[in-house]
């Protein structure tokens, strides 16, 4: 069945969400969701996670765009196609990060926003929480901030254009986030040392389990370990794609 998927996938003429492409992503996720089976990683794979990077990025794009010329944003964005799975993930997440946390969690530095940062929106709308956002592609930053001036949550979500590898600032966070696609290349290791020198208490990381790692590529946790300790990590057993893993310094 891997096979059959990497065939397709390879055979798209187009990442841009369209009836093909929704349907094969939709079958990919499906798949992935309902075989909880331990997954050889091997240079397939690998190519897989690649191109639903891509097309993750096109379908932000894509909706991102198409709630921002909506004539009522904050119901356009309900319609994306995987909010509820964003917000059950985001919800999941911001709870169990609470529960270890001995500070309220007010202020949070989110890695890698994209075009439509939604977990930074769920976050802000759903617990006040505010969010400066990075991320090193200026089309995605440029499509958020319109987006996020729509929403009416400008003032409670921030960007600043950056690659990981370069940033750095001074300001006390509650919680780190970084999101699912940072680690996509093979800089885990000198992304998470620049983390480290952030001056946060808890850092939240998406990763994947199993069948799920054909979406997501899965964080090293010897790699890992060499910066953080953990706190807690969590593989949901529904329709949420992601796991998580929350650690300290």
């Amino acid at each position: 069945m891997i096979n059959n998927f990497y065939k397709r996938l390879k055979n798209l003429n187009d990442l841009k969400p369209n009836n093909e492409t929704n349907e094969l992503f939709s079958e990919l996720c499906k798949y992935a969701i309902e075989n909880n089976r331990s997954l050889k990683i091997d240079k397939k794979i690998l190519e897989i996670n690649e191109i639903c990077a891509k097309a993750e990025f096109e379908m932000e794009k894509f909706w991102a765009e198409k709630i921002i010329n909506s004539k009522n944003s904050k119901i356009e964005i309900e319609n994306f196609i995987y909010y509820k799975n964003y917000l059950k993930l985001t919800e999941l997440e911001f709870i169990n990060a609470s529960f270890i946390n001995e500070e309220k969690i007010e202020n949070v530095l989110f890695i890698g926003g994209g075009p439509l940062p939604l977990t930074a929106i769920i976050l802000s709308k759903k617990f006040g929480v505010n969010c400066k956002i990075i991320d090193y592609n200026q089309e995605a930053i440029n499509l958020a901030i319109k987006l996020v001036d729509k929403l009416g949550l400008k003032e409670k979500i921030s960007f600043v254009k950056s690659d990981i590898l370069d940033y750095s600032d001074t300001e006390k966070y509650d919680l780190v986030y970084g999101a699912s696609l940072i680690f996509g290349n093979d800089n885990q290791e000198n992304i998470l040392k620049n983390i480290k020198n952030l001056n946060f208490s808890h850092i939240l990381l998406r990763t994947s389990h199993k069948m799920r790692q054909l979406i997501y590529k899965k964080i090293d946790k010897k790699i890992l370990k060499k910066f953080f300790k953990e706190e807690l990590i969590v593989h949901p057993k529904n329709e949420i794609v992601n796991s998580f893993i929350i650690l300290t310094k």
